[in-house]
């Protein structure tokens, strides 16, 4: 009975077998009637190769002959897309080609060379071979399903038709992001993929998360953030953009380009509907030099304040735009006030400017928003500081100018050497207030010290003397007190804190105002227009110089993040803001040996993180560009989510984790071409190529002079 149950199963079995082949038949068919609707075939899994699914599977497939000399195509390179139909279960598979192999017939029989054989003739009949293809297999997904992509892991069956897929395809299975950013087009080392015709975005929410922009000069990474920016403006939708910029590079955003765009392909592939800004919002450290030269070009003692800001906007534009433009003529210029900010509205030909002039004001600001101004104070100074200006605002209501605290602690220096207390010496005040004072009449400004300052009810004299009551009290230690001096000296160094323009006549005495990042949102808002924070400018005019724009960045970042804090705090709804920081190793650079360096780089690092971290978390994300990260503060390194990496040197990725593969070809990268390693992309990286700037992109230094 047993024997006669093994034979019916025997029996059964051959049955299902010889049943299989039209089954397998049919389902090989429809894979290769279906393939069609996905791209063209050109080639099928090899039958001769061992096909297995593992991780990090390789496949090889075949080409035809006829097909790989009549229909040449991106395919046949190293690092283009082909894709699999699987004949099971219809999933399309997306693989990455990895090697290429071509024979001749002689060797493909095995015919041993003769000892020469390069006097034998060409013979092109026996190039007619079958060309194999190795491919790494990426990501699967049952398509018509409108399943999610995952990695690959279904088998392979030898003689799978393989598809050079249409561009929707590659797009559906890299799960490429449809809105956000544009940032290129997706490209390989071979260049464009399908005509650059499939864009490459990120994410608005993936940018909150923070971005580092690496790459050599003359890469593309400013091509690269004017191109983001320019995307991002011609989206109603998208977030508020801030530039950080040292160069003067950004201030070009409403220009239209010296060059015709539609003539680059990636540009008329992916770019349509991108057009570069038209308006502006420009916010330009203003130094005491500056407004000095507009006083004089005004002729003293005829200025206002309304006129001195006028010539000071007058001499911005021509500055930085007449070089760079047809015409010479600013158009109307209008004056205005939002909130205690200051804002000129010009109106060239080309578009709408708005000039905000920035200088820091101390008289409303606590101890602890003034101390990230003055990095690498020591722990007792910054409590000295601390004890006597918050005591001076518990009796005046307002904090007296930093250079009446100077010269507070300078008078103390002074008694202390001689071993007791005097009397302050007016002379010492006049020439520790009076170079931070402009006045409309140049004669006897030393008469400014005695006038009653705007918004705190006393003179400089005044406030000098309560400091210097209030430093006594404290009785601190000398070297103390040097310390807290030596930072307020260097703080007021950069002539733009505290700046205060004297009337003579009506003996009046203002403090320049800070603007309100209230204001300046606003009027981006209104305007739908891009920030920029330039800081290029007063250094070109012999200015501020490095440490003057690194301190006009933190004020400017640790105020914005503070207003975007209290928005989020009210329940107001407000846009996302990106703030792009160009040359970031300028202002955030890598900790060094000595004592203050590293006391200076901790508070550093401790600035980033509660950016960052309060950023990501009320709606504001930092991009940062470098040309190395071995310049860069490693907290940056840390906090990017998103690394974008152009043509560089290998040694300056050592500090990143990325692919061995991406390491060995960065160093030879075509100009605007990038690597994007970012948890958004199911690969993990993926490489795209932007197109020529959308906007204008002059080089300002060949205009100076």
């Amino acid at each position: 009975m047993e024997k006669s149950v093994k034979s019916s199963r025997l029996n059964e079995w051959v049955r299902d077998e010889e049943g299989l082949g039209p089954a397998v038949t049919g389902m090989l068919r429809r894979a290769y009637e279906r393939a069609s609707s996905y791209g063209r075939v050109i080639g099928r899994v090899s039958r001769y190769s061992e096909v297995k699914t593992e991780a990090s599977t390789r496949i090889i497939f075949e080409v035809d002959p006829a097909t790989y000399y009549t229909s040449p195509s991106e395919t046949h390179r190293i690092g283009s897309y082909i894709s699999i139909i699987d004949p099971k279960t219809s999933r399309v598979i997306l693989a990455r080609i990895t090697g290429i192999t071509r024979r001749d017939q002689l060797a493909s029989i095995g015919v041993e060379p003769p000892l020469s054989s390069y006097s034998q003739e060409p013979d092109p009949q026996s190039l007619l071979t079958t060309t194999l293809v190795e491919a790494e297999l990426l990501m699967e997904a049952d398509l018509d399903a409108g399943e999610e992509p995952t990695p690959a892991v279904t088998p392979i069956e030898p003689q799978s038709p393989v598809v050079d897929p249409e561009s929707w395809v590659i797009a559906r299975l890299l799960d490429l992001p449809g809105e956000g950013v544009i940032v290129g087009s997706l490209s390989t080392p071979a260049g464009l993929v399908k005509r650059g015709a499939i864009p490459v975005r990120l994410p608005y929410r993936s940018l909150l998360q923070h971005t580092l922009i690496l790459g050599t000069t003359g890469s593309g990474k400013t091509t690269l953030m004017k191109n983001m920016i320019a995307s991002i403006a011609s989206d109603p939708n998208g977030p508020l953009v801030i530039v950080v910029d040292m160069n003067q590079d950004f201030t070009q955003l409403p220009l239209p380009p010296d060059h015709q765009l539609e003539n680059d392909e990636v540009y008329r592939a992916v770019y349509t509907g991108v057009r570069h800004p038209t308006s502006l919002i420009v916010v330009a450290a203003v130094t005491l030099d500056i407004i000095r030269l507009a006083a004089e070009n005004l002729g003293r003692p005829s200025i206002d304040f309304t006129n001195l800001f006028l010539e000071i906007a007058r001499i911005y534009y021509q500055d930085t735009y007449t070089p760079l433009t047809s015409s010479e003529h600013e158009g109307n210029m209008i004056y205005r006030e939002r909130s205690n900010t200051i804002l000129i509205d010009v109106s060239p030909e080309w578009g709408d400017l708005t000039f905000i002039p920035y200088t820091i004001s101390t008289i409303n600001t606590n101890t602890d928003k003034l101390a990230p101004l003055m990095p690498g104070m020591t722990t007792l100074a910054r409590e000295l500081l601390r004890r006597i200006r918050e005591r001076y605002f518990k009796l005046h209501g307002a904090y007296g100018p930093l250079q009446a605290l100077e010269a507070a602690l300078l008078s103390y220096l002074e008694g202390s050497s001689r071993g007791e207390r005097y009397d302050l010496d007016e002379s010492l005040i006049v020439s520790s207030v009076t170079p931070y004072i402009v006045a409309d009449e140049g004669e006897e400004v030393e008469d400014a010290v005695a006038f009653k300052i705007e918004g705190v009810g006393h003179s400089m004299v005044d406030a000098v003397d309560e400091y210097f009551n209030l430093i006594h009290a404290a009785r601190p230690h000398r070297g103390t007190v040097e310390a807290l001096y030596r930072r307020i000296a260097s703080l007021l160094e950069s002539d733009m804190v505290d700046i205060a323009i004297a009337w003579m006549r009506e003996r009046r005495l203002r403090i320049l105002p800070e603007p309100s990042w209230s204001s300046i949102v606003d009027e981006a808002r209104d305007r739908n227009a891009p920030i920029v924070l330039d800081l290029g400018w007063s250094s070109s005019q012999g200015g501020i110089g490095v440490e003057g724009s690194r301190l006009a960045a933190y004020r400017m970042l640790d105020k914005l993040i503070s207003w975007k804090h209290a928005e989020w705090a009210g329940r107001r709804r407000a846009r996302n803001i990106l703030v792009f920081i160009d040359e970031a190793h300028q202002f955030f650079p890598q900790e060094s040996g000595s004592w203050d360096d590293v006391e200076v780089n901790r508070q550093l690092a401790s600035m980033i993180s509660r950016i960052a971290r309060l950023g990501r978390a009320r709606g504001l994300g930092l991009v940062f560009s470098t040309h190395s990260p071995r310049d860069l503060h490693d907290i940056i390194l840390q906090l990017a989510n998103t690394k974008i990496i152009l043509r560089t040197e290998k040694q300056h990725a050592e500090k990143l984790d990325i692919p061995s593969e991406i390491k060995a070809l960065i160093s030879r990268l075509p100009d605007r071409t990038m690597y994007i390693l970012s948890h958004i992309f199911k690969e993990g990286y993926i490489m795209a190529k932007t197109s020529k700037p959308i906007t204008a992109h002059f080089d300002i230094s060949a205009y100076a002079g």
